[in-house]
């Protein structure tokens, strides 16, 4: 058997077991095949490019702002997507105690959205991301995080629910199903999701779509009432996915 891993004791002046770990995807190739290229216009985003990208100072204050939404219509394996949940995590870390850190760290995972067509690719970026919340927690707690936590589940369930499978253009999954999001409403210091579809945020989207509100431009202007209401519970147990 190994040794025993030891958990930081800040009394004892120990150097940490977990250390915060920066994103590098340089190395990633930016095509898979000429195939996947000429049929599905699939090209990767090196990670220089995505922070400089980033580094503009509006797309700065929105990730300093937890409820800032982000929406990648074109995912690819997450390039963007644990970049920008690395950059919202590293201001939870600087504005959070040990108290508020997981809320904090959910509203921040809460307020980014993702579509990509191919399965592959989606397995990947979802696996980033959940690998990046496990890195900033385990640097700011010390401690592995448990599966069987309300915080583990939750984080998991808001990936799957906010990165999803689909065809951006035409708006609906591998099922011919109406790519479908959540937004997460603060209420009270809980929260409240919404179900809506990725259509109704366009001036084309049929009547009857869930959340549909003419001349809606941008994430979350006006969501229509008609969108399925889950009850109002704690941040840190919305996998529960109580309906009101």
């Amino acid at each position: 058997m190994g040794e025993e891993l030891k958990l930081f004791d800040s009394s004892q002046l120990k150097i940490p077991d977990y250390e915060l770990q920066e994103i590098n995807q340089d190395d990633q190739n930016l095509i898979k095949s000429k195939e996947r290229v000429q049929q599905h216009g699939e090209v990767f985003t090196p990670n220089w490019m995505v922070k400089k990208m980033l580094a503009e100072e509006p797309i700065q204050a929105k990730i300093r702002d937890l409820h800032a939404t982000f929406l990648e219509p074109s995912a690819g394996e997450g390039a963007f997507l644990v970049e920008i949940l690395h950059q919202k995590l590293n201001y939870v870390d600087q504005i959070s105690n040990k108290t508020n850190w997981m809320t904090n760290a959910i509203w921040a995972l809460m307020s980014i959205y993702g579509i990509e067509l191919l399965m592959d690719n989606l397995i990947k970026a979802r696996a980033g991301m959940m690998e990046v919340v496990l890195n900033h927690y385990q640097a700011f707690f010390q401690k592995k995080l448990s599966m069987r936590t309300d915080f583990y589940k939750t984080v998991e369930f808001v990936i799957k629910t906010n990165i999803v499978q689909g065809d951006t253009l035409q708006y609906v999954n591998s099922d011919g199903q109406l790519i479908e999001f959540s937004q997460w409403h603060p209420v009270d210091g809980k929260v409240q999701r919404e179900v809506f579809t990725y259509k109704s945020l366009f001036n084309n989207s049929d009547i009857d779509d869930v959340g549909a509100a003419d001349g809606q431009l941008s994430l979350f202007d006006e969501p229509d009432d008609a969108g399925t209401r889950f009850a109002l519970c704690d941040v840190v147990k919305v996998y529960k996915e109580e309906i009101r």
